[in-house]
């Protein structure tokens, strides 16, 4: 029997009930999804509502349409693609983004002074060197800000947290450049000492301290963002 829980709209509800029925099994992979007519009664939503859900499904890789068959449950039903809770109109949590942020890119930094290459030390640098140049050039430096982040993402040899790290990127695009345009006067100065002293300690191989440095430098640009990140305890 499927039955509605409280997320963030109508159809956000529908598919958070057609998950649920899948995950528990009464839809398993390769089986054919009830019509949208059918679903609609179910429900108790209107049929748009149900094709917009269904739409998000397809479009996330948890079904897919087979012409003049309908929709059936993919052979992956946990989707293949990840999305931030609160999706749509609703705004994102940047102070929780960011506790997520400072929870993993610090592993990340870690990990990428034990592993990082000379190709993964110059795309630091370089993105670094960039971040200055054009710091009064808020689009320019926030993109170089996200190569500097990528360059360490690449560095620690995992293609699944490159992948998500290039999901976050297109998240933040919005706050890096008005972070770079909020502290335009010493940009330069935060790039050059945050930055350069989370670069310092991945080239010298220094995992303790790249994941210190990561850890300041996320707690500072909450910070120019008004959050207060909590300790870790």
């Amino acid at each position: 029997m499927l039955e509605l829980e409280r997320p963030d709209s109508l159809v956000q509800r529908v598919v958070s009930a057609l998950r649920a029925e899948i995950d528990a099994g009464h839809f398993p992979a390769e089986s054919r999804l009830p019509t949208e007519q059918q679903l609609s009664e179910r429900l108790n939503v209107s049929r748009s509502v149900v094709r917009e859900a269904i739409a998000q499904l397809k479009s996330d890789g948890v079904l897919v349409a087979r012409r003049g068959a309908g929709s059936f449950i993919s052979q992956t039903p946990s989707g293949t693609v990840f999305r931030l809770p609160g999706g749509g109109n609703h705004k994102l949590d940047l102070a929780q983004l960011f506790e997520m942020r400072l929870w993993i890119e610090t592993q990340a930094a870690m990990t990428a002074a034990r592993r990082r290459t000379p190709e993964d030390l110059k795309r630091m640098s370089d993105a670094i060197r960039e971040m200055e140049k054009k710091r009064l050039d808020f689009d320019a430096a926030s993109a170089a800000d996200v190569a500097f982040h990528r360059a360490i993402a690449a560095a620690t040899k995992n293609d699944y947290f490159v992948s998500f790290h290039d999901f976050l990127r297109g998240q933040l695009v919005a706050v890096r450049r008005a972070q770079w345009a909020n502290t335009a006067s010493h940009a330069g100065d935060f790039a050059r000492q945050e930055h350069g002293e989370l670069y310092e300690a991945i080239e010298r191989g220094d995992h303790r301290g790249a994941a210190e440095s990561a850890e300041r430098h996320l707690r500072a640009a909450a910070k120019r963002q008004k959050i207060e990140l909590p300790p870790n305890d």
